[in-house]
């Protein structure tokens, strides 16, 4: 629960954002700060992610004996944040004119880039207390910690925005953010080490599966932001810069699926790793497949809405000149969360010391969004990208449900989904029947976030129900049973 809270808060402060720059920028440079993010947020979650889970992982592993080598695996953590951190940060300052002409098709975001380029290595220090706090399963410090740095980025950077500092100033809110989110960790790791039970044995090296995370996370994370990189680079006229700003204000919304649902791999990760997988198989095969049917209706859930209301979300939280992205939004929604779905199985997969079939299975959707993106985009734009992202997402969701059958012998139930496909036909048809009002004003917001309320409720309704998922099968992902 503090990790999903923790996610919300991070969608709210995302969103938050990305609403005031939309109203505070111009559409082009709007979209060349989103750019500009989702640039950096490559390598920067690279690093985060790896050491989060280089560090939970062999903790969590110990967590019955009381962590031993507690304080052996987080020297090993700090010495791989500088290999990793370091020398991230020192490209991204020395490559920052070649990446804003050659990749953003934008000399002048050099400076901007520079500055955010020591957000590498902060990040990298900052993850390694988060994998502490993960592994010793302090849940709500964890969480707390996410939400600060949420928060304290958000603000930073819309106050530099309001103010009218320019772009340089903007990004650098989140540097400082980052910066005061390491202080605050060092202040929640303290006390939280276990008692050990028995002698360390001597802390394993964590260079293998660190370097088998950097390539899985380099992918998860170009998932998210090949679209918008690749349609960058193909803009070449003020119309399709502002069409760039219109589609990013659209993927911020589609990933709100796959955002909420990384509090699941968080809590399923040091979970699945402290199983003995040979000896307790039934128990494991219970707990994925239960972590998969939650995940599938919940991805559903948000989809479904998400997918009904396209265009009244894009009224109620951008200008009105960024409804054009509400067809593009519908099919992203889909597209991203059959990500989410894949993801998530690949971070099972993760736990369960299977690192090269979680590899293929987000390689696969990346593949294909990079050969058809080079393929479309130039010609169709953004049209073409959201149809890319829907195919490659369902694409990746029937991949993950493979590999759950192969691996785990686990998976979910063809009644399951069409209880599912209930839920979503029946948000859809509300949605249809509901009654046309205008979009504007006060009054128009109110019957947006109305509908929204409906369409959940029918959902949630529906759900229950045909029984697709019960309260008891919620609460049961907060433990191994």
């Amino acid at each position: 629960m503090w990790l999903g809270g923790a996610k919300l808060w991070f969608l709210i402060s995302s969103y938050a954002i990305t609403i005031s720059l939309t109203h505070l920028l111009p559409a082009d440079a709007y979209g060349s700060y989103y750019s500009i993010a989702r640039l950096i947020a490559v390598p920067n979650m690279v690093i985060i992610y790896t050491l989060l889970f280089s560090v939970s992982r062999p903790l969590a592993a110990q967590f019955d004996q009381g962590c031993p080598d507690y304080g052996a695996l987080r020297a090993r953590g700090m010495r791989l944040a500088v290999v990793l951190g370091g020398p991230t940060m020192l490209v991204l300052l020395v490559a920052a004119p070649w990446l804003a002409d050659w990749v953003l098709s934008e000399p002048e975001l050099a400076g901007p880039l520079r500055v955010v380029a020591p957000i590498s290595l902060v990040y990298a220090m900052y993850a390694v207390n988060l994998g502490t706090l993960n592994a010793v399963r302090r849940f709500r410090r964890q969480a707390l910690l996410d939400i600060f740095m949420a928060g304290s980025k958000a603000a930073l950077i819309i106050a530099a925005a309001a103010a009218g500092l320019g772009l340089p100033a903007t990004v650098a809110g989140f540097t400082l953010a980052s910066v005061l989110a390491l202080l605050l960790s060092r202040l929640m790791i303290a006390n939280v080490a276990p008692t050990p039970l028995v002698a360390g044995s001597g802390a394993s090296s964590m260079a293998g599966f660190a370097g088998q995370l950097i390539v899985f996370t380099a992918i998860t994370n170009l998932l998210q932001s090949v679209d918008v990189l690749l349609l960058k680079s193909f803009a070449d006229t003020p119309a399709r810069d502002d069409a760039v700003g219109y589609y990013s204000s659209a993927q911020q919304i589609a990933l709100v699926p796959y955002s909420l649902m990384n509090a699941v791999s968080l809590l399923a990760f040091p979970l699945i790793a402290a199983i003995d997988q040979q000896r307790e198989a039934a128990k494991v095969r219970l707990y994925v497949s239960q972590t998969a049917k939650v995940t599938l209706v919940l991805l559903a859930f948000m989809s479904a809405i998400g997918s009904a209301c396209s265009r009244d979300i894009q009224a109620l939280l951008f200008p009105k000149a960024y409804g054009e992205a509400a067809d593009q939004l519908r099919l992203m929604v889909w597209g991203f969360s059959g990500y989410s779905f894949a993801v998530t199985v690949a971070w099972i997969l993760n736990s369960a010391k299977r690192p090269r079939g979680a590899v293929v299975l987000v390689a696969l959707p990346l593949l294909v969004i990079v050969g058809a993106g080079l393929a479309f985009i130039p010609g169709s734009f953004t049209g073409a990208a959201a149809w890319i992202v829907a195919f490659a997402g369902a694409l990746a969701a029937v991949a993950g449900g493979v590999a759950l059958a192969r691996v785990f012998s686990a998976g979910i139930a063809p009644l399951q989904l069409l209880r599912v496909l209930l839920c979503v036909l029946a948000v859809e048809a509300v949605a249809w029947v509901w009654p046309q009002v205008s979009t504007s004003g006060m009054v128009g917001k109110l019957a947006i976030v109305a509908k929204l309320g409906v369409l959940a409720v029918t959902f949630v309704g529906v759900a229950l129900g045909v029984r697709a998922l019960t309260i008891a099968e919620l609460k049961g992902l907060r433990r191994a049973k």
